[in-house]
């Protein structure tokens, strides 16, 4: 081989490592890039799980309080109910007590007994 053939290969091979240099300074960008996605990734995968487990723990927490609402709502309205019955009662009672009361004086008057009332 002359050295001109020499020469021409010799640029040849310089020519080819600078792109094989400058592909290789590419792949090494992408391949940081793919890192930091990945590490961004894993980090909102965890963000994630977290609010996965603070959700369900709510959850759990809502479902509680809903229960504990639901047994006081049923106490109070049963209570109202036993409530409302004794004042219907109640109110009976004495409407009843007032009308033989008025019956029992109405009786008395007519018999006479009015002068021992």
């Amino acid at each position: 081989m002359t050295n001109e053939q020499l020469t021409q290969e010799v640029l040849k091979l310089a020519e080819h490592q600078a792109k094989c240099d400058a592909e290789r300074d590419n792949i090494l960008m992408i391949i940081e890039e793919l890192r930091e996605d990945i590490k961004s990734t894993k980090s909102l995968t965890e963000d994630v799980h977290i609010m996965a487990l603070n959700i369900k723990s709510m959850q759990e927490t809502l479902a509680d309080t809903t229960k504990k609402v639901n047994a006081i709502s049923s106490q109070e309205f049963l209570e109202f109910k036993e409530n409302k019955k004794i004042i219907k009662e109640n109110i009976l009672n004495k409407i009843i007590g007032t009308i033989a009361g008025i019956i029992i004086m109405y009786i008395a008057l007519k018999l006479g007994l009015d002068k021992y009332i």
